[in-house]
Order: C-alpha cells, then sequence, then structure tokens
C-alpha cells in the first residue's frame, strides 16, 4: 500500500476499482458524464444559432458563343440555408478566363441580381473586358441593407457584348448564352 493513495475493492465482481485520494473519491463515470455536459454546452449553441449557418455555391462551366470561348465561375456566398426561401446572398464572386485570341476582348456590361423574374438589383454596371488568355475576377460584396434575397426563381445574369448568361443558384444550372 503506498502511502496517500488507497484502492478499494468493489464488493460486487463486475465493478471497477475506484481510487482514494487523501480522503476523497474519485468516479470515472462522474468525470465522463461531467466531460460530455461541458462540451454538449459549448458545441450545441453553436449548432442552433442561426447566424452562424452559411452557404457557399460555386460552379464553372465553359462556354463558346462567337469568336469568344471563355469559361465562367460564379461564386455566391450568403447566410443562413439555400433551401430556404428567400435565399440570402451575401456576396458574389464572377471570375472568367478568355481562352480564344479573338480580334476583339470580351466584354461584360453588367452583373445582376434577379430577385424574381422581372426584378433585378444591380451588382455592377460599370462593366470591364476580359483579353485573351486572362483571368479576371470581379468580387461584390453586399452591406447588410443591400443583400439580395433571391426568391423561387431568382438568378444572377452576367450581361455580356451581345449576348447574357444566367446562373440559378438553387438548381445550380447556367442558361445562356441568350441574345
Amino acid at each position: 500500500m503506498q502511502r496517500g493513495i488507497d484502492i478499494l475493492r468493489p464488493k460486487e465482481p463486475n465493478r471497477p476499482p475506484r481510487l482514494k485520494l487523501q480522503g476523497e473519491t474519485f468516479s470515472h463515470p462522474r468525470l465522463k458524464t461531467g466531460c460530455i455536459i461541458l462540451g454538449l454546452s459549448f458545441f450545441l449553441p453553436m449548432v442552433f444559432s442561426p447566424g452562424l449557418w452559411a452557404f457557399t455555391i460555386i460552379e464553372r462551366k465553359v462556354f463558346t458563343e462567337g469568336p469568344f470561348k471563355f469559361t465562367l465561375e460564379l461564386q455566391v456566398y450568403g447566410s443562413g440555408s439555400p433551401k430556404k426561401t428567400p435565399m440570402q446572398i451575401s456576396s458574389v464572386k464572377v471570375k472568367i478566363k478568355n481562352e480564344r485570341a479573338s480580334p476583339k476582348a470580351l466584354g461584360v456590361k453588367a452583373v445582376r441580381a434577379y430577385t424574381e423574374p422581372q426584378v433585378f438589383r444591380d451588382l455592377d454596371t460599370k462593366g470591364f473586358t476580359v483579353n485573351a488568355g486572362q483571368w479576371v475576377t470581379k468580387y461584390y460584396r453586399l452591406p447588410k441593407e443591400q443583400r439580395v434575397p433571391l426568391g423561387m426563381h431568382g438568378f444572377i445574369q452576367v450581361v455580356f457584348e451581345g449576348f447574357t448568361i444566367s446562373f440559378r443558384p438553387k438548381e445550380r444550372t447556367f442558361q445562356g448564352p441568350l441574345k
């Protein structure tokens, strides 16, 4: 027997022995239960807090229209669940690479978010050009008061010079090029 530590033998044969340290008894099941309760008390508020839920939708596709062959990647970020309607969009990233050498640069006139088929909000109206072999990335972050709620039929539209391409985040599909 060591000084200060006694091993108490249980009366039942299947029960593990408990340690007694200078008059105190430690029980492993209580310690395990305490750790589980403590862990759940920190973890569950994060899981059930709706403000912490966020989504990211990333889609990429190669398009050919006239003399242009380009890759369009759209990344849509938002808060809440993407399955709920309306889907709250907090930012949009548009990446375009003009892959084919052509006599003129690929021109983008505007980027719009349609909340419904006939109602839209402009994200960018300045426009930009994409030269051959060049990647152009535009990131549109929306302040809280200007966030776009996409309805059931809402979509993101990229307006090029002469045609448009639409992206439906709920279905994760591109439509276009449309004239």
